[in-house]
């Protein structure tokens, strides 16, 4: 399936000014460890092979903020997992965030377990049986799907770790503000998915 889904050019402004915490640029999602709360930046694009494993430490409001260059591909199989939060964790991953056009796409790899909110600038594309644990959002072109789920009401039977989570992890109704880490109840500033969809190749 073909469709759009789009976010409010506001809210992308304000995770694309989140403070820097960690610098990623050049490695492997998959072989960077286990991660903290924070804002983490790829100078061009990411790359997730294996497994991510994000630790909010107990904090039911943590945030995790990805701002990616460019692109963001994960490998068949891989998996982004979330582990003591709560339903008030953030996990966010802003692509395009150098601008101009076709710079900022997601494609996630056959049956990819994928747990955050995608706010692309461009294109998502999600191959065979990619699941998502929060929201795919394209700004100016569309999000592909092919035998996927994505949902806000994630538990052990989703494939992420997200069973000590409350039903809205992940898709939560919070930005940050503007060069802060600490969640803000701002909500996502008007998200919405448009109902028009059609099938592959119609």
């Amino acid at each position: 399936m073909r469709g759009r889904m789009t976010m409010d050019a506001a809210a992308y402004a304000a995770l694309a000014l989140s403070t820097v915490t960690s610098n990623l640029s050049g490695q492997d999602l998959g072989t960077v460890g286990m991660l903290t709360p924070g804002v983490y930046s790829f100078s061009s694009s990411a790359q997730l092979t294996g497994t991510l494993t994000l630790d909010a430490q107990g904090d039911p409001s943590a945030l995790f903020v990805f701002l990616i260059g460019t692109a963001l591909t994960t490998a068949s199989s891989s998996a982004v997992d979330v582990i003591h939060g709560g339903a008030g964790t953030g996990v966010y991953w802003l692509l395009g965030v150098t601008g101009g056009s076709g710079t900022g796409s997601a494609t996630l790899g056959t049956g990819t377990a994928f747990a955050g909110n995608i706010l692309a600038l461009d294109s998502i594309s999600l191959v065979t049986r990619t699941t998502i644990c929060g929201r795919a959002l394209a700004r100016n072109a569309a999000v592909t799907m092919d035998t996927n789920t994505v949902s806000d009401a994630c538990g052990p039977a989703f494939n992420v770790g997200a069973g000590d989570f409350g039903s809205a992890s992940f898709a939560g109704n919070s930005v940050p503000e503007p060069g802060t880490v600490p969640l803000l109840c701002l909500g996502l500033l008007a998200l919405t998915l448009h109902g028009h969809s059609r099938k592959r190749g119609a």
